[in-house]
Order: structure tokens, then sequence, then C-alpha cells
């Protein structure tokens, strides 16, 4: 990936560039889309494949190279509108839980293939040549989400509608050479994104594998003999946190339910409150926060607190603190196994609305240990793994604030 410094220099090329501004309802034509749910598609075969709203929000990038994505097939014998996708189509989201509503894809590669527009999507072909890739950038970009900001409606599943998104305007270079550039430097961003995306994806999943090996009792490395425990007797403390009354944006950082994210803390989703807490409720390092009431999915999910922010033990999260017979770090990956969690989501007891275990079941829930000796040799092994994904993560998060960067100085016409 080239240096800033370099895009920089690439970007002073193209401060003479002429744009032109054209309304979003005449610059594209609007084609028919379908209404297919997912029970319609599939992912193994079938002579049409179907581009799904929920795939545009969540999976795909802002250019959809066909060659490498994963693009789900329509059932046989499903009725549906036959519309073709072309290379530089561009499809968007017209329905979202949030503001992402109105993130796109453009499509490229699409070849042979013979590929609709689905369910809560608008298919919009350009009337002008264009560069392939420039619009899938442009019409991801603040400069041109922000107009959509205004017409986006709804509380609980937010919308917008054709004749709103008609009333934006596009912005683009004459010059199709610069609309190549401009694409060409964004790809080469999105391709080292990937990679380090990959290389991530690569080590959560060696991490997945060693952690059923070394956290199984059936494991014989180092001749060492598990024994069998119950939850309630290795750890010291398992209770519930306090009840706050939350204040958005300030006072003393308070767990709650969103704060567990993927097995640690997240800080932009914790409560605040400004009451001084009890000393009690105070988290120690090694603390461990464990989800016992929600969707029957999240049960089980558990978060490690490492000891480096002042935070205080809130609502709807129970609080493991391990005794002198167990490494914390240690029961953090057994209860964060695969093979635990499922366990585990066998003692929730549904409801109407969520799941839950009852601290009572959770006490008395036994997996086996090995001596401490093993347990911190074990725990080590896997934190260095989880080293080398922060280090990645890291990594990864630098390179989506660079191409954030260049987006907006490449896609702006000032």
């Amino acid at each position: 990936m080239k240096t800033e410094q370099e895009h920089n220099n690439e970007q002073c090329t193209m401060n003479n560039v002429q744009w032109r501004k054209v309304r979003f309802g005449e610059f594209f034509d609007m084609l028919p889309t379908n209404t297919l749910s997912r029970d319609k598609l599939n992912d193994q075969q079938g002579e049409y494949q179907n581009i799904h709203y929920g795939d545009v929000l969540i999976k795909y990038p802002f250019c959809l190279d066909c060659n490498n994505a994963e693009i789900p097939y329509i059932n046989d014998g499903v009725k549906f509108n036959t519309a073709e996708v072309r290379d530089g189509d561009v499809i968007f989201a017209d329905t979202a839980e949030d503001d992402t509503v109105g993130k796109c894809v453009e499509v490229l590669n699409v070849g042979d293939r013979k590929i609709v527009s689905g369910l809560h999507t608008y298919f919009c072909r350009p009337r002008h040549k264009m560069a392939l890739g420039y619009l899938g950038y442009y019409l991801n970009s603040n400069h041109f989400h922000n107009q959509l900001l205004p017409y986006i409606a709804g509380s609980k599943v937010s919308s917008v509608n054709r004749t709103s998104i008609a009333r934006t305007f596009i912005s683009y270079p004459a010059d199709l050479s610069a609309q190549r550039r401009i694409a060409a430097i964004l790809a080469s961003a999105d391709k080292v994104i990937a990679a380090t995306q990959k290389t991530i994806a690569k080590y959560k999943q060696i991490k997945q594998g060693m952690m059923e090996d070394l956290l199984n009792e059936q494991c014989t490395m180092n001749n060492v003999q598990w024994k069998k425990v119950r939850l309630g007797e290795g750890c010291n403390r398992m209770c519930n946190g306090m009840t706050y009354d939350i204040d958005e944006k300030e006072g003393y950082l308070v767990t709650r339910i969103e704060t567990i994210s993927d097995g640690y803390i997240d800080y932009n989703r914790v409560g605040h409150t400004k009451e001084l807490p009890k000393e009690d409720y105070k988290l120690l390092k090694g603390d461990i926060l464990f989800s016992h009431i929600n969707s029957v999915k999240h049960i089980g999910k558990v978060a490690y607190f490492d000891g480096e922010e002042l935070l205080y033990h809130g609502m709807n999260l129970l609080l493991l603190r391990a005794n002198n017979e167990i490494n914390s770090k240690f029961l953090y990956y057994l209860l964060s196994s695969e093979t635990v969690r499922q366990r585990m989501r066998t003692l929730a007891k549904s409801a109407v609305n969520q799941a839950s275990i009852n601290t009572t079941e959770l006490q008395k829930f036994s997996f086996f240990i090995p001596d401490l000796v093993e347990q911190h040799r074990i725990a080590a092994i896997l934190s260095g793994i989880d080293a080398k994904i922060a280090a990645e993560e890291k990594v990864l998060q630098k390179y989506e604030k660079v191409k954030k960067g260049l987006m907006e100085r490449l896609l702006n016409e000032q």
C-alpha cells in the first residue's frame, strides 16, 4: 500500500480536474427488483443469483467483485423478476436498523452470471459511462451519504424512499481517467484491508482449534491429570451487578449487556453514571463478565477484564471471580470455548423475548481442569495468539482510517 504522502501527491495531480454535479434521478435509471426472502435462497446452486439487502449492509465491500463474492442462488421453482445486473450497476439497501440505510455496492465482473437485485433494494443503472469502481466508493462516502440523512425515516427500522434518494446529487470527475485513478487508489487500500482481515480470521481459526485441543480433559500433554470441579467451587464470587441511573455521555464507567463484544470489553458500549458506585462493584483485574440473560445465541458470552480502566459492574451481567485454585485467564478461555458455550446454552430457560441461566444452576455447572502450572501454561499459549490478533486488529484500524481519509479527500469536488 502506498504511503499517505504518495497518495497526497496523487491528489495534487487531480486538483485541476473538472467535476460534474447532477441529480441522482437524472443520473440513474431505476430497474425492477424482487422480494425474495432468505428462505427462497440457497448457497449451493441455481440458475440465478440474488443480491440480498442484508448482505449489502453487512457482508459485501463497496465494490462487489462477483469473481470473489458469495452471492446466494434462487431456489428452483421460485418466481421472480428477471431484470439482470450488469457491470457498473449499483444496488442500494433501502432499509436498515440504523442510519447505515443507503449503503450500496457497485457490481463488477458479472461475466456470464445471471444476477438479480433482491428484497429491500434499489437497482440503479447509470446513464453515463463511468469508470468501474468509482460509484461504489463515491456513493458510500460521507459526501453522498450525508445527503440521505435528512430523508431517512422510521424509528426501529430506518428506510429511505425512491423520491427522496432521487433528490440527492452525484459528483464525479468529467475525465474518465481521473475516475479510474481514484477508484484504483481506494481499491489498493481495500486490498490491504482485506489481506489483514484474512490474517485475523486465520489467527482466530488457529486459536479456536487450539482451545478445543488444550482445554479438553482428554488432553494428555505433560501427563497432567485433570480433575472435575463445579463453577461455584472455582469462584469465590459470583454475583449480579448494580442498578444505576444511566447517563449517556459522562460519569463513572459501568458495564451493561452490550459491553461484551467477542471476548473483550468494548469501552465504546459501556454505560455512565454520575453517582459514585460502591467499592464492592469495582471490577478487579482478572474478573470475568458473563452473559446469563439475553437471546439464546448470546448466552454464555464472556469478557476478561484486564484492569486497564476504572470500571464498575453493572446490570444484566454476572461477575465471576476465580479463587486461588483456578487461573482466571484459563477460566476465561475455558468458558469461551465453543464446547462449553454449547453446554451453557442447554441450561438456558427461554422466555418470551429472552433466555436466562439461573445462578444456582450455573454454580453446579461442572468442567475439568488441570493443575495450576498447566493452567498457566495453557493460558499463556492462548494469550500469545490473542496478542497477535490484537496487533493485527490495530493494523486494520490504521488502514481503515487511512482509507477513510483518502475517501474524504479524493471524492471531494472542492
